[in-house]
């Protein structure tokens, strides 16, 4: 028996649901810097993608036998759902990149490998404006 289009939309909200809960651990992780949650929660985003896009592929077929199900209250509801988790994602992704950046940074300035450290000039004499001025103005 096919599932219906009431089915799926109600299987594909909750399923928003879980990833939106989901994003909001991530988000939890990443202001605590719990760097060490982020590879199993993005195993569990993965599986609830696929699971969006199954649902979804289902949901696409039914409606060819049901179209005027289209109209449904819990459409709409899935929309605004998918776009709020869509930004979330987004704000982790941002988040994720910044914070990447930052320990790149750091990692260059403890190895002294930054093109741009500016910490002495050539004769050993600190530089106004650079690394280490601008690591004790942030200090």
């Amino acid at each position: 028996m096919q599932p219906t289009v009431e089915g799926l939309l109600r299987q594909q909200l909750d399923t928003l649901q879980a990833f939106d809960r989901l994003l909001v651990s991530e988000h939890a992780c990443l202001l605590q810097a719990a760097i060490e949650q982020l590879p199993g929660l993005t195993e569990q985003k993965t599986a609830q993608l696929a699971e969006l896009e199954f649902l979804e592929q289902q949901r696409l077929a039914a409606l060819q036998h049901d179209n005027a199900a289209s109209n449904s209250a819990l459409w709409g509801q899935v929309q605004t759902l998918a776009k709020q988790v869509s930004l979330a994602n987004q704000r982790n992704g941002a988040m994720i990149m910044a914070l990447a950046r930052n320990t790149e940074g750091a990692l260059h300035l403890l190895r002294g490998t930054s093109d741009d450290l500016g910490l002495y000039g050539a004769q050993g004499q600190g530089q106004a404006g650079g690394a280490a001025a601008r690591l004790l103005v942030s200090a």
